[in-house]
This record gives C-alpha cells, sequence and structure tokens, in this order.
C-alpha cells in the first residue's frame, strides 16, 4: 500500500505545476470551483433581493407610516419621513423579481448544481471546455454587478415590474426608472443571457459527450436529465429573450417602434 501510495503521490508531482491564487480561485476553470463562484454570488444576490422584498413589505404592512428602516436604507429621495416614495415601491418589486428569478433560480442554481454536479455524476473528468464554463460565471457576474450598481443610481432603477412590459420600459421619461436604470436592466440582462447560454451549451456537450465508459443516456442519474433539459429549454428560450431585449433597446436608444405604435417616434406622440 505504501509503495503503491509513493508512485501515486510521485505521479502527481510529474508535470504538475503549482497554480496560482488568480487561477484557482478567480479565473478558475476547474468546475467545482467555478459552482462555487456562482453559489457565493447568488447568495449575495439573494441576500440583496431579500433586503429588497423586506424594504416593499414594511410599506405592504403599515402603509403611509415613518418607518425609520426604510429611511436609512432609502434616504430622504426615495422615502421621505420614512415612507416609500410610489416610483421607488416599482423599482423594489422590479429589482427583487427580476434578481429571485433570474439571478437566484437560473443563475444560482443552475450555475452552482450543473457545474458541481455534471462532471461528478456522469464521470467526466471536468466540463466539456473549461474557459467557456469560466466566462460562463464571469458574465454572470459582470451583469449581477451591473443590476446591482442601478439601486444606486440617482433616478433609482428600472421600474416597469419584472416583466418589464413597455410602454414605461420604452419610453424613458415614463418613469423616473425608465431612464438610465432601464438601460442599465437591459444591458445586465443582455449580459446574463450570454451567460446563461454559454453555460448551458456547456452543459448539453457535456452530457451528450463526456460520459463514462458504461454510462449510457439511459443509465443517467435523473439529477442530470433535470439540468439537461433545463439547459435545452435555456438555449431555446433565452436567445428569444436577448431578441426581445436588444429590439427594446434599440427602441430606446435608436428611434424605432418595435414595442410601441407608430404615432410614437423617438419617445415624441407625433
Amino acid at each position: 500500500g505504501a509503495v503503491a501510495h509513493e508512485a501515486h503521490g510521485h505521479h502527481d508531482d510529474h508535470g504538475h505545476h503549482e497554480e496560482s491564487f488568480v487561477s484557482k480561485y478567480i479565473f478558475s476553470q476547474d468546475h467545482k470551483m467555478i459552482g462555487k463562484q456562482f453559489l457565493m454570488t447568488a447568495v449575495f444576490m439573494g441576500v440583496v433581493a431579500m433586503l429588497l422584498s423586506i424594504l416593499f413589505r414594511i410599506q405592504l404592512a403599515w402603509p403611509g407610516e415613518g418607518s425609520e428602516f426604510l429611511s436609512f436604507f432609502l434616504g430622504d429621495t426615495w422615502a421621505p419621513n420614512g415612507v416609500l416614495a410610489e416610483d421607488m415601491y416599482l423599482g423594489l418589486v422590479t429589482i427583487h423579481g427580476t434578481i429571485m428569478v433570474f439571478f437566484l433560480l437560473t443563475g444560482g442554481l443552475s450555475g452552482t448544481f450543473s457545474n458541481l454536479l455534471i462532471p461528478l455524476q456522469v464521470g467526466a473528468r471536468d466540463m466539456a471546455s473549461g474557459f467557456l464554463n469560466m466566462l460562463s460565471y464571469w458574465f454572470f457576474f459582470i451583469s449581477s454587478m451591473l443590476m446591482f450598481a442601478s439601486l444606486f443610481i440617482e433616478t433609482g432603477p428600472a421600474m416597469a415590474g419584472w416583466t418589464i412590459y413597455p410602454p414605461l420600459s420604452a419610453l424613458p421619461q415614463a418613469i423616473s426608472g425608465s431612464g438610465m436604470g432601464m438601460t442599465m436592466w437591459l444591458f445586465s440582462m443582455s449580459i446574463f443571457i450570454a451567460s446563461s447560454l454559454i453555460g448551458s451549451l456547456n452543459y448539453i456537450v457535456t452530457v451528450l459527450n463526456l460520459r463514462t465508459k458504461g454510462m449510457s443516456m439511459t443509465r443517467l442519474p435523473l439529477t442530470i436529465w433535470a439540468f439537461f433539459v433545463t439547459a435545452i429549454l435555456g438555449v431555446l428560450s433565452f436567445p428569444v429573450l436577448l431578441s426581445a431585449a436588444v429590439l427594446l433597446m434599440m427602441d430606446r436608444l435608436a428611434g424605432t417602434s418595435f414595442y410601441l405604435s407608430d404615432i410614437i417616434v423617438n419617445g415624441e406622440m407625433l
């Protein structure tokens, strides 16, 4: 046993360079580390979303009453005398919904558990493409930070509800959050969708191509089938969402009218 262990130890040293901190923990291409990165980012975003929901639920529980808690977090602009402003109520609900649906359920759960479990349960060494996996996480991270940053701009975050229906989302002058906040929301979502697509393609290819000897599709654990089907659904649905987001950006920034009737040109009634 000792000899075998010795030989094994020697085999590990051979041609195995020590990874730097950056390549091991930050720009890692290892599926387990990427899974942990997704988890940490998603937990952070989850805490943010939870705080937002506490803020608007205080308003629902004691409507119109001043609250120290609200004025501490939102200041006089969005909570004059501790009473939540109507616009900001919409902003809180919007960003809360967006984070919970995309950054927690889609990015957090799929990103964490698909990455962690697919290679382990199909018997692969790692994902099909470690580089694309890393790219997927960093797009997710950038998109998370953009969404988080939109909470701090002067005119407030997107305020069209998390479904982002026009005209609140298409006319920059519709509501205070329809300006810069809405633009940041759209950019953030576009980057997020890129991240999701890269990730999903990686999961699909890994499940199809990297199963170990004897692991047929019918023998795959049900968990992996779930991730597999989820990834396929993502690949089918996210491009549509991306095109919708890009068309909305063109409505807002390039003077087209995909979402609003042709009496509105460049955001102005004719």
